[in-house]
C-alpha cells in the first residue's frame, strides 16, 4: 500500500566518479565507485558494462621464452616494441608485429652487445620511450650503457627491419637520454635538464650547441608534441617537455632562426612519463596533484567538467599514487585512460580510470591492470606485467563479439553513489517505496541492491532479477511461442522490494552484478517522508 503522508521525490541517476563522499555540493548523480561501468553512448542516465579483454591479440609465438614487454608503439599497421626474452638472456629484444596479418617481421642485427639490459618489472624506474623520425624508430631505454646511448630500428624496408644501438654522430649526446620525441623531423632527446637534438632526418648533431637547457638542473621526465593556436600564425607545432614540477614549451626551428623555449608552469609537472597522452584538446598527463592537460593555447589546467570549475572530479587517486613512474595512460576516441596503483580510503589497489570527453566525467576504477598502452584503429592495445608476452585489445564502447571477462576472469560491476539528499528539513527521513531502472533485454541478470546510511551502516539489502523479455530475431524457431525482442539493451523500471523502511539522514546506493552485455543501470527513484525527530545518536 502506498504511503499517504506528505512525501517528497528523491532521484539518483549515475553521472560520474568523484572523490567526495557526499554529492550535495558537486553534481547530481555523483558516485564514489563505477567499477567496470561505462557511459551508455545513447542514454545519458544509463551505465553499461565495460567490454572485457578476450584472448590476446598475440602471445609472441616463436620467440625464445618471451617475457615482460617494457615498451611498444603503433606505427601504421605494426606494433614495435622491446621485450625481455632468452634470445640474449638478461636483455630486451626489439619486435615488429603486423597487426593486420597477425605475423612478426624478423628484425636483423640483434646481438648481446647492442641489446639493453632488461629493467625491473616493479618499483621506481625510468620508462623506455620510442619515437619515429623518418624511416627510423629511436628507442631510449634505461638498460643501455657505455657508447650505446639509444637503440634504432631501421624501417626503410618495413617488412625487414634492422636493429642497432648507437649514438648521434659528429657530436654525441652528453649522456644516456631518458626520452625521445620527433619535432620538426629532428630527434629531440631528454638528457638531464637539456633537450639535445639532431639535424633534420639525420643521426648527425652538427654542433655541440644543438641543445636547449630547460630551467634548473632537475631531469626532464617526458616529451610530447602539441599543435598550438596563435593569433598571428594560425596553428603551429610545439614540443612539450615535462619535469617533476615544471612544464616547458619549445617552438620553431634552428633553420628558421625562431627556436624558442618558454615555461608553461613552474609548479605543476609530471613524474609519470607514461601518463602523457596527446589528443585533439591537448596533452593529458597525471601530476602529483591530479589530472591535468596542456591545451592548444599553452595553458596548463586541471581536467574539469567545464572551464568554470577549478577542481577535478577526482584527485585522490593521483595524489596517492604508490609509484608515479609506473603509471600508464593513453588517449583514443575521446577517452583518456590512466592506470595506477593508488591508495583510496585505506585500500591499495591498481585502478584504471577513464575520462570521457563527451560527458566530461570520469568512470572507474576498472579492474584490469596494464603497464603500457597504445592505440590502433578504434581500440586500445595494452600490455601488462601481470600477463607478460601478450598484446591485448581493449574496446571503449560495446561492440558485437565483445566478451565481458578479462582473459577469462569474470568481471563484476559495482556502482556506489555518494550520499544524498542533503535537504534543509533537518529531520530524519524514511523511504518505503522506490524503483530502479535495470536492463531487461538479453541475459537474465541478478542485481544486488543495498542502501546504506552516511555511516556506511546497511539499511537493507535485496536482490532484483531483470528477466529477459524475449529472444532476438533469428535466435528461435518461428511458431514455438517465443516472444520477439530487439537486441537493443532497453532498461525498464523495477520495484525495489525493500524488506523494511529505510530510515536515514543521508543515504547511498550500492548496486553490484555480474558483468554482461545485457546489463544496464539507470535511475533510482524514491519518495521519502520527513520523520518527527531531528537526529539519531551515532
Amino acid at each position: 500500500m502506498p504511503i499517504r503522508q506528505l512525501t517528497y521525490p528523491m532521484r539518483f541517476s549515475p553521472r560520474g566518479l568523484v572523490d567526495a563522499l557526499d554529492s550535495t555540493d558537486l553534481f547530481m548523480g555523483a558516485c564514489i565507485d563505477l567499477q567496470n561501468l561505462i557511459f551508455d553512448q545513447m542514454n545519458p542516465e544509463i551505465m553499461v558494462s565495460r567490454p572485457g579483454l578476450g584472448s590476446a591479440v598475440t602471445t609472441f609465438t616463436g620467440f625464445s621464452t618471451p617475457a615482460v614487454i617494457s615498451v611498444f608503439t603503433v606505427i601504421g599497421q605494426r606494433a614495435y616494441g622491446m621485450m625481455a626474452s632468452a634470445l640474449n638472456p638478461g636483455t630486451d629484444q626489439p619486435f615488429s608485429y603486423d597487426i593486420v596479418n597477425d605475423a612478426f617481421d624478423t628484425i636483423t642485427g640483434i646481438t648481446a652487445a647492442n641489446s639493453p639490459a632488461t629493467p625491473s618489472s616493479s618499483g621506481s624506474w625510468e620508462p623506455p620511450t620510442m619515437a619515429v623520425v623518418g624511416s627510423s624508430i629511436y628507442v631510449t631505454h634505461p638498460g643501455f650503457s657505455g657508447a650505446n646511448r639509444f637503440g634504432l630500428i631501421d624501417i626503410t624496408t618495413v617488412a625487414s627491419p634492422t636493429w642497432t644501438a648507437t649514438d648521434t654522430t659528429t657530436n654525441g649526446l652528453t649522456a644516456r637520454p631518458r626520452a625521445v620525441a620527433n619535432f620538426n623531423n629532428r630527434a629531440y632527446f631528454a638528457v638531464g635538464a637539456a633537450l639535445e637534438y639532431t639535424d633534420v632526418l639525420s643521426l648527425t648533431r652538427t654542433s655541440s650547441t644543438q641543445a636547449l637547457t630547460m630551467g634548473g638542473p632537475d631531469n626532464l621526465t617526458g616529451l610530447s608534441g602539441l599543435p598550438i593556436q596563435t593569433t598571428s600564425s594560425g596553428i603551429v607545432q610545439a614540443l612539450i617537455a615535462f619535469k617533476d614540477f615544471e612544464v616547458w614549451q619549445v617552438t620553431g626551428d634552428p633553420t628558421t632562426s625562431n627556436l624558442l623555449q618558454n615555461y608553461l608552469s613552474l609548479s605543476i609537472g609530471c613524474s609519470s612519463p607514461r601518463s602523457i597522452a596527446s589528443g585533439p584538446l591537448g596533452v593529458y598527463f597525471a601530476s602529483r596533484y591530479g589530472p591535468y592537460i596542456v591545451d592548444p593555447l599553452g595553458l596548463v589546467k586541471p581536467v574539469t567538467y567545464s572551464n568554470r570549475e577549478e577542481s577535478p572530479d577526482i584527485q585522490a587517486p593521483f595524489q596517492n599514487m604508490v609509484e608515479p613512474t609506473r603509471v600508464a595512460g593513453a588517449y583514443l576516441n575521446t577517452i583518456y585512460r590512466v592506470c595506477m596503483e593508488t591508495t583510496i580510503r585505506g585500500e591499495t589497489f591498481f585502478g584504471d580510470y577513464w575520462f570521457d570527453e563527451r560527458k566530461r566525467r570520469w568512470h572507474g576504477p576498472h579492474t584490469f591492470r596494464y603497464d603500457c598502452a597504445g592505440r590502433y584503429a578504434n581500440y586500445f592495445l595494452l600490455c601488462s606485467n601481470t600477463y607478460p608476452a601478450r598484446l591485448m585489445r581493449s574496446d571503449t564502447i560495446p561492440r558485437s563479439g565483445n566478451v565481458y571477462s578479462d582473459l577469462s576472469s569474470a568481471l563484476t560491476v559495482s556502482l556506489y553513489s555518494a550520499t544524498f539528499p542533503k535537504t534543509g528539513h533537518m529531520t530524519m527521513k524514511q523511504v518505503v517505496e522506490s524503483t530502479q531502472e535495470l536492463s531487461s533485454a538479453g541475459a537474465v541478470t541478478a542485481y544486488a541492491i543495498t542502501a546504506v546510511n552516511d555511516g556506511e551502516d546497511t539499511l537493507d539489502s535485496v536482490s532484483v532479477t531483470a528477466e529477459s523479455s524475449g529472444a532476438a530475431w533469428g535466435s528461435f524457431v518461428w511458431g514455438d511461442g517465443t516472444v520477439y525482442t530487439s537486441s537493443t539493451n532497453r532498461p525498464r523500471v523495477y520495484t525495489v522490494p525493500w524488506t523494511k523502511p529505510l530510515v536515514f539522514k543521508k543515504m547511498a546506493l550500492q548496486i553490484t552484478a555480474p558483468s554482461n552485455a545485457a546489463l544496464s543501470i539507470g535511475t533510482f527513484n524514491a519518495r521519502f517522508q520527513d520523520l518527527g525527530y531531528t537526529n539519531v545518536s551515532p
